[in-house]
């Protein structure tokens, strides 16, 4: 029966787009919530969405006077978690939280993956992390304008960037700063995670790397483990410049790690509106800003409204799809 249930659901994430994507119109009957809530995250447990989920998880109980189980469900690059999600009725029972690439980036990077970013709705952002550019330490670079100006080089031999796997956000931005840079001399190194890219990173099998500020990854920057060059969003950071702020082609060149709540697009408002209630109170408390503060991120302390979520959403979906096309991004 497992078998045939992911089978199932990887139908639905792979199933064709421009409304053939079977998602049952389920319509809220009588009070919601009627029954236990599954929060799905597309990772393995441990992660850092996953520890998202976890700190939410009580919170959201709480708030919606309900049972709420985290439910983990990884695989195709997010895309088996977002169909589950998407396959259940959309009644506000099954919601997902993830990070922005998951809605967005497998339909543009996997064709066989046929759900669209506006098959969903999001509910709220929750936090984010900035992301710093990052060189392993036995490398003689000790800038970013430093690291640009070796690229630029068609002379000096050609560095290697690690991503957590193709396809994913941090590939598109080592495709994107290529493109910007207009040099080739950084060649991608895929692996299986943040984890196995950061110990090689490390240990000098490769060179560069975007990672995110949190966890792990900010305290091997402070201990010097890892050199830090840049960031990458467009606010102030402490103790390092924007990227941007290197060379004027980088100017667009901005990205966080942010993660959300979605529902499946045909959720009744009164549900979407109940658990953007149920989100908005379990982010006025102190619990999740802490645990996002120790983690390195930064919480929201309300949530988005409704409206300036779905414009927010809307922007960042269309924003990676430019970007896609621009690079001509392909997966290895």
């Amino acid at each position: 029966m497992k078998k045939i249930a992911r089978r199932s659901l990887l139908a639905a994430a792979l199933a064709p787009a421009f409304g053939t994507l079977v998602v049952p119109l389920a319509h809220a009957q009588g009070a919601f919530p009627a029954r236990r809530i599954s929060v799905v995250v597309p990772f393995p447990a441990g992660g850092p969405a996953d520890m998202v989920a976890r700190v939410m998880q009580p919170l959201m109980q709480k708030a919606l006077g309900e049972t709420v189980i985290v439910e983990n469900f990884a695989g195709v690059g997010g895309a088996m978690g977002v169909g589950k999600v998407l396959a259940a009725p959309a009644d506000g029972h099954t919601m997902l939280l993830t990070t922005v690439a998951e809605p967005i980036l497998p339909p543009l990077t996997m064709p066989s993956v046929r759900y669209k970013p506006d098959d969903l709705v999001l509910v709220s952002q929750l936090s984010y992390t900035n992301i710093a550019l990052v060189v392993r330490p036995s490398l003689q670079i000790n800038s970013a304008q430093a690291l640009v100006d070796y690229l630029e080089n068609p002379s000096n031999k050609a560095l290697t960037y690690a991503t957590p796997g193709s396809g994913t956000l941090y590939h598109l931005m080592g495709e994107h700063f290529k493109m910007l840079t207009g040099t080739q001399q950084l060649m991608h190194v895929p692996y299986k995670g943040l984890a196995p890219a950061v110990n090689d990173l490390i240990g000098g099998q490769v060179d560069v790397a975007f990672l995110p500020m949190a966890g792990s990854t900010a305290k091997l920057i402070e201990a010097g483990t890892l050199r830090a060059l840049a960031h990458t969003a467009d606010k102030t950071v402490a103790g390092l410049p924007r990227l941007s702020e290197v060379d004027a082609s980088l100017k667009d060149f901005v990205y966080t790690v942010w993660t959300g709540v979605f529902l499946p697009r045909q959720t009744p408002t009164d549900v979407v509106t109940a658990v953007h209630k149920a989100i908005d109170t379990a982010l006025q408390g102190p619990e999740f800003g802490v645990y996002t503060r120790e983690a390195g991120g930064v919480a929201l302390t309300r949530a988005m409204p409704l409206k300036q979520a779905q414009t927010f959403y809307s922007a960042e979906a269309q924003r990676l799809q430019r970007v896609f096309q621009a690079v001509k991004l392909k997966a290895d």
